[in-house]
């Protein structure tokens, strides 16, 4: 076995080389302008339904491209578009330079239809999109952030009663299932933390505590 390290910097780090944002920056000596919600390099963002929910579309193979065409009914507004700037949307690439042109024809389609019906039209198309979710939304309707997910376990939680709660995320083929414990309450891990980690005797752990330094999850 080997101990494996994880810098949070090095995360944010690769993540962004591997964006291309470090090779743009040392060896074109650009950096993207900020984009908002959209997609670099080629089609996407997000756009709100007629009943008010939000949701993002992306098209990068031409599978995605053609399929979004025919799920929102605008082939024939693309086409023309194709023709009055001489382009080939084919390209991703330019759908991303035209991307102005683009989006408000997606934002026409989403203005009057529903979610119910732009879901039912991009599965049918096999569209890549999915829906913007707030955490009450989440909690009550995604089936991810339930039981039904193994990492989630209703945990009985001290002073508050019975809460949904994650486990790690990382799945072991060799592994049992391994229980969520509560959150320890506040005060519960003094003692322990005291003796382990700065070796005070139980004698100098009980004098802090008769002089009121520390308390004990009852106080």
């Amino acid at each position: 076995g080997q101990l494996v390290t994880l810098a949070l910097s090095d995360v944010a780090m690769s993540t962004v080389a591997n964006m291309g944002h470090v090779a743009e920056a040392e060896i074109l000596g650009e950096q993207r302008d900020r984009l908002g919600n959209d997609l670099y390099g080629a089609f996407g963002r997000d756009f709100v339904t007629n009943d008010g929910h939000r949701f993002i579309v992306v098209a990068i193979s031409s599978k995605q491209w053609t399929g979004m065409l025919e799920a929102t009914g605008i082939t024939e507004q693309v086409a023309a578009l194709e023709v009055e700037l001489n382009v080939d949307f084919a390209d991703e690439g330019e759908r991303f330079n035209h991307r102005d042109r683009l989006f408000p024809l997606v934002e026409a389609f989403a203005a009057q239809t529903p979610m119910a019906r732009v879901a039912e039209l991009f599965d049918a198309h096999g569209c890549c999109w999915g829906q913007y979710s707030d955490f009450l939304g989440m909690v009550n309707n995604d089936a991810r952030c339930s039981t039904e997910n193994p990492m989630f376990q209703r945990v009985d939680q001290p002073g508050v009663g019975s809460v949904l709660s994650a486990g790690s995320p990382l799945r072991f083929s060799a592994d049992d299932h391994v229980v969520v414990p509560p959150a320890p309450v506040l005060g519960a891990d003094t003692d322990q933390i005291l003796e382990e980690l700065l070796g005070l005797s139980t004698g100098e752990i009980a004098g802090l505590h008769d002089r009121k330094v520390i308390a004990g999850p009852e106080a």
